[in-house]
């Protein structure tokens, strides 16, 4: 039997400029850029959470030689009732022009729609409430955009790049898991 969809959250992290610490070659060739997390939050299915800033970064793994970029983000939530979150998502970019615009912070980075990417995560969570514990017991997959925005004052001038997206499905055997929609999260690029 097919799985349905339905969505199960939005996240929105925001990435650093400043702080980002590119290794350069590494293993055989492929570039190590580490970007730090800034702020964000996770919104959707009874949960609402920010990134605790200074605790979450995209150790981002750029192989132009096959034209792919690894990603490996870590991120540290907190509830407003104080409950704590962890997400671990690996992922996988093909490079075209408008991903490698976001990757060197191009001020003249556009949104663009996941259908335009191979832009693919696969988040891990882990979380202290009982409650929330569902999240513990499921496949997660996703489709990224990237896109420009405003939502803030700090973050005006910023460039985003959505890294996890999510619609959720439910089998017969009771398995929960993600599909990205267009825009449903996004993660934004501080280009201070």
């Amino acid at each position: 039997m097919a799985p349905t969809l339905e969505k199960v959250f939005d996240l929105r992290a925001f990435l650093g400029k400043t702080d980002t610490l590119p290794l350069g070659h590494v293993k055989g060739g492929a570039q190590r850029i580490i970007v730090p997390v800034t702020s964000g939050f996770l919104k959707g299915s009874g949960v609402e959470a920010e990134i605790i800033p200074t605790t979450g970064a995209d150790w981002l793994l750029l192989d132009p030689a096959t034209g792919t970029a690894h990603l490996d983000v870590r991120i540290a939530l907190r509830t407003k009732d104080g409950d704590s979150i962890y997400i671990y998502y690996p992922g996988i970019i093909k490079l075209d022009e408008k991903i490698g615009m976001a990757l060197s912070w191009d001020p003249a980075m556009r949104t663009t729609k996941s259908s335009d990417h191979y832009f693919f995560v696969t988040p891990r969570i882990e979380v202290s409430n009982e409650k929330h514990k569902w999240m513990e017991q499921t496949v997660f997959v996703s489709h990224g955009l990237v896109s420009l925005s405003h939502a803030s004052q700090q973050l005006a001038d910023a460039y985003s790049k959505t890294l996890l997206g999510t619609r959720g499905w439910h089998s017969s055997g009771g398995v929960r898991g993600v599909q990205a929609g267009v825009g449903v999260a996004e993660a934004s690029c501080n280009a201070q």
